[in-house]
């Protein structure tokens, strides 16, 4: 195999070019090398380039030039890499709309190789929101920064292209959204007004237990153990009779239960309808769940979690005005819920990372930055602490010389002597 990179002068009409040119691997028909060249009109740029192609050979770098479109690679991603591995149709659904971006911007004929990384910081530049005036939040950007940098990622690692052209970009800084915390008594509150054992229950899990949304609307109550009072967030796969259920971050866990929860999954149980395998689920509503899972299946649509409720967060801000909670324009929603139970571990001491994992999260930094936040009833304990601590009386007070004052009264005194 001929490893030379050659350097040529050459002409074209009257100016005088210089053409750099190197071979690539064998051609599996003709059993020859292929052949590739870049001409230059200074011969210092070509000397330049010669030297870098030289040095990207000897390191092993593929020898021929991909010949790979970015419409046809991201289909091939999206079928053999995500949803191969498993992603849950709400990250696939995520990454289709990333992949979308890419192409309008790009074109879907685009060689994969030649997006570089100033065209890559272009395209993240120029991001708009598909409808609306609204700019894209930090978030967003963030977020499809992400995906792009695992798009091609897996193109760098299969030889598709040279380099990552999103390796080295930086997305924007994103801040915490401050969060409402429900204490004990708002969280009582909002018992006293849900209308249903069922919606009280749902309430409680989320806030006792840590239950995401969909978890708990889908809980079935093979997925309660009321001998050890736990309750475990598991994974299904769809039946002919009912839709699958997937676990973010793939991890089941199980988390433990205080005893007024399980008194009202109890009284939930005793008037749960037969025949319905999820624990805070209506027979009407089972049934439109059923027919709505038999409809994808017929359509060969991906079943997504949010197929198991409908109006769950409107009827919460309902709940939410009628308690007389006043989050006073901080975020409060169901999934609020679920950082007030990560807040109230924490408070009651347990190790943060006792608590990652009873949360599910795969990150410690998850969870200490999104779901542990300084509340108003803590600042107030630090200063009455402080408060207490300045009011305790000093040991041998009756010594002069150790209290504050009567100190810097003997050292005025022996200034004036």
């Amino acid at each position: 195999m001929t490893d030379r990179v050659g350097l040529y002068r050459c002409r074209n009409g009257t100016k005088t070019q210089w053409r750099v040119r190197w071979f690539g691997d064998y051609a599996p028909g003709s059993g020859k090398q292929k052949r590739y060249s870049k001409t230059f009109s200074r011969k210092l740029d070509a000397e330049k380039f010669q030297s870098a192609k030289a040095a990207e050979l000897r390191s092993g770098a593929p020898r021929d030039l991909s010949t790979e479109t970015l419409a046809e690679y991201c289909r091939w991603w999206l079928q053999y890499r995500a949803r191969g591995q498993g992603l849950r149709p709400a990250t696939v659904g995520l990454y289709e709309g990333t992949i979308a971006r890419l192409c309008d911007y790009f074109r879907e004929t685009t060689l994969l190789r030649q997006i570089t990384p100033q065209a890559a910081e272009m395209f993240l530049a120029e991001l708009r929101p598909k409808q609306g005036d609204k700019p894209l939040s930090a978030w967003t950007r963030s977020q499809i920064l992400r995906q792009c940098k695992t798009l091609f990622g897996d193109a760098e690692s299969r030889d598709f292209i040279a380099r990552n052209p999103f390796k080295k970009l930086r997305g924007p800084k994103t801040s915490v959204t401050a969060w409402y915390y429900l204490d004990r008594g708002e969280y009582r509150k909002l018992l006293d007004v849900a209308p249903s054992l069922r919606e009280q229950a749902f309430y409680a899990l989320c806030y006792t237990a840590g239950l995401r949304l969909t978890e708990g609307v889908a809980l079935r109550w093979s997925d309660i153990d009321f001998e050890t009072g736990q309750v475990s967030v598991v994974r299904y796969a769809g039946t002919d009779t009912l839709p699958p259920f997937d676990i973010k971050d793939n991890e089941l866990r199980t988390i433990p239960l205080p005893q007024q929860t399980i008194d009202l999954l109890l009284r939930v149980q005793a008037e749960a309808p037969e025949g319905v395998p999820y624990a805070l689920m209506s027979r009407k509503r089972f049934d439109r769940v059923v027919a709505k899972w038999q409809a994808y299946r017929a359509e060969g649509r991906a079943w997504r979690s949010r197929g198991y409720g409908n109006n769950i967060l409107t009827r919460f801000k309902r709940r939410i005005r009628r308690a007389g909670i006043k989050p006073g324009g901080k975020s409060l929603s169901i999934h609020t819920l679920r950082k007030c139970c990560c807040q109230n571990w924490i408070q009651d001491g347990q190790p943060i990372n006792v608590v990652k994992m009873l949360m599910g999260h795969a990150d410690i930094g998850t969870t200490e930055k999104h779901y542990s936040q300084v509340t108003e009833a803590q600042r107030q304990q630090v200063a009455a602490a402080a408060t207490a601590h300045l009011q305790t009386p000093e040991r041998n007070a009756t010594d002069p010389k150790l209290t504050f004052s009567a100190n810097f009264a003997c050292q005025e005194a022996g200034e004036r002597r």
